[in-house]
């Protein structure tokens, strides 16, 4: 108990220690993503420390020269201003933390650097082009490449892109969902034709009502546990699950970048599905307040959400031709 104890006071007194130490009481607390932000920006500053001959440093030691210093070394080594506004922010966040527990006065050492979020690239595609993903005959693309012939690995790549694409339709439809709160997704979020959930980043609740199309990708792929669609399948380890979930992300992104290729050199992403489903909100007029509403940015009274539900259902059946549509779901109920 004792060592316990003097490691405790030991990583009060210190950058680097403190950090840890945080990093383990998230990690223990099952705050898993937070954890490994503070394990990012940890390595990172101490990368930077032992360019100084240095492996700690004591909180008064944390000046604004000091970040301003660290921040230059992130800039020469070539990362792009989110980057290095990211360590930048975590580091804050612990010295904060510190702060707060009476470790060290508040001298405001990060006030002098950036810690914004720079805009990126442009991450919509038209509605055009989200019609042609749905009806990509995948097979025939990956036969054209001449990479794949007929057999075991030809049907395993295409189980996986028609997975990744039918997921891609789905969080389009739902006004834009993100894909770590469509992986979590449970059975139960679905009550009669709404779907019900509270987003894992703004904790806001969203309705959803539920359209055909996504009603066929649940069709299509049954889940054996109680999660909606079968993305993860860990539900006792925090750990486990948040592993499981940093998986599919990479699998879901590179099959992405597949399908993104056989459109022609389509840069797709997992945020491209929210970014296109706004963009063709905006394309057919709808107000950004009513945009802004759907994708779960502002709380939203009964009434509103009756007037979303309608304006989406109207777009998609702008966005997808009727025979498209009907299309899809005769494939889906021959399949089962």
């Amino acid at each position: 108990m004792k060592q316990i104890e003097d490691k405790h006071q030991k990583s009060r007194t210190k950058l680097i220690a403190f950090l840890n130490f945080e990093t383990e009481h998230q990690r223990q607390n099952g705050h898993i993503s937070l954890a490994n932000n503070y394990a990012s920006a940890g390595n990172s500053f101490s990368r930077f420390l032992k360019t100084r001959n240095k492996a700690d440093i004591s909180f008064k030691k944390v000046t604004s020269h000091l970040v301003a210093d660290y921040e230059a070394w992130l800039q020469n080594g070539g990362l792009c201003r989110n980057t290095t506004s990211f360590y930048i922010r975590a580091l804050q966040s612990v010295y904060h933390k510190a702060v707060r527990q009476g470790l060290t006065e508040d001298r405001q050492p990060f006030s002098d650097a950036y810690r914004g979020v720079a805009r990126t690239a442009k991450r919509a595609i038209d509605a055009s082009k989200v019609c042609q993903l749905r009806t990509l005959d995948i097979r025939n693309a990956l036969l054209s490449s001449g990479d794949y012939e007929d057999g075991k690995r030809l049907n395993n790549m295409q189980h996986h892109l028609e997975f990744a694409r039918d997921i891609f339709i789905f969080c389009f439809c739902a006004r834009g969902l993100t894909f770590v709160d469509l992986a979590h997704m449970r059975k139960t979020d679905i009550t009669g034709n709404q779907l019900a959930y509270v987003r894992r980043k703004t904790k806001q609740r969203i309705e959803v009502q539920m359209e055909p199309m996504m009603q066929a990708v649940i069709d299509r792929y049954p889940s054996q546990t109680d999660y909606l669609l079968p993305i993860l399948t860990k539900t006792d380890n925090t750990e486990a699950v948040y592993q499981q979930y940093r998986y599919a992300l990479g699998r879901y992104n590179a099959c992405l970048d597949m399908l993104g290729g056989m459109l022609g050199g389509l840069k797709l992403t997992s945020y491209v599905s929210r970014h296109s489903w706004a963009s063709a909100a905006r394309q057919q007029n709808v107000p950004l307040s009513v945009i802004s509403q759907s994708m779960g940015h502002n709380s939203l009274k009964s009434l509103e959400c009756n007037v979303i539900n309608k304006t989406n259902h109207e777009l998609l059946n702008n966005v997808f031709p009727k025979a498209e549509r009907v299309k899809r779901m005769d494939n889906v109920r021959n399949e089962r």
